[in-house]
């Protein structure tokens, strides 16, 4: 697997990326729901609305995905114009990454550019490697960055509003939003889930080794159940549960 969304209290939307296939998950029975299969290599998944998801496709696409009970069908392509990663809705737009050159854009449903990130502009050398996105209900934009040690956040404009460098931050990954003021972020390699403060900058260890935490990739919180779920790298099939506090 490569990215996992929740998409209700009780249903998981994965990308598969190998297999070119976004899957349905039942996370209570343990179970695939329904899968469907891509023109291209999925990457990042966000959740639109109650019958709409949007996956990244390696390269230059957005597919979006029509959700009906228990039935995946593919939607309208989305022509992201760059190699895309991490996607996420903030608002009523959707938030893309690129890893060459490193942009974040903000999209209308319908594919439409509504800002850009310019990595050209003065100070835009913030990012190397923007990977995967995370929003909170403010429409505030987390990022990890895989070339750099740092969480960025920005507004829905994309402009940068504050920065969290640290060396305990490199090979950061999957990243979401955990509440008002704290982002949790998988370390790949490292073997930990951190919890990032946005208020103070602090950053903790949430799960780690030790917990049965394996290399993780991605990851996605139901606040109703108070579980986390994690897709370690390299493990196609495999989501780790752990239960929260």
């Amino acid at each position: 697997m490569y990215d996992i969304t929740m998409m209700s209290d009780t249903r998981l939307l994965a990308t598969v990326n190998t297999a070119k296939k976004v899957m349905l998950v039942d996370s209570q029975a343990g179970r695939t729901v329904d899968q469907i299969s891509l023109k291209n290599y999925p990457r990042g998944v966000c959740i639109w609305d109650n019958n709409t998801a949007a996956v990244t496709l390696m390269k230059n696409k957005v597919q979006l995905i029509n959700i009906n009970d228990n039935s995946l069908t593919l939607g309208n392509f989305l022509n992201a114009n760059g190699d895309v990663w991490g996607i996420a809705r903030s608002n009523d737009r959707l938030v893309v990454s690129y890893s060459s050159p490193p942009w974040l854009k903000t999209l209308s449903i319908e594919g439409k550019v509504i800002n850009r990130y310019d990595y050209k502009k003065p100070g835009g050398n913030v990012f190397e490697k923007p990977n995967f996105i995370a929003t909170n209900t403010d429409g505030m934009v987390f990022v990890s960055d895989l070339g750099k040690s740092t969480i960025t956040q920005l507004d829905c404009n994309l402009l940068v509003t504050s920065t969290y460098p640290d060396p305990i931050l490199q090979r950061s990954r999957g990243i979401i939003s955990f509440s008002a003021d704290h982002v949790l972020v998988c370390i790949q390699g490292d073997h930990r889930i951190l919890k990032l403060c946005t208020s103070t900058g602090a950053i903790s260890s949430l799960l780690q080794e030790e917990d049965g935490i394996e290399d993780p990739y991605a990851l996605t919180y139901s606040s109703s159940q108070r579980k986390l779920y994690v897709v370690p790298y390299g493990r196609s099939g495999r989501i780790q549960i752990f239960q929260q506090q």
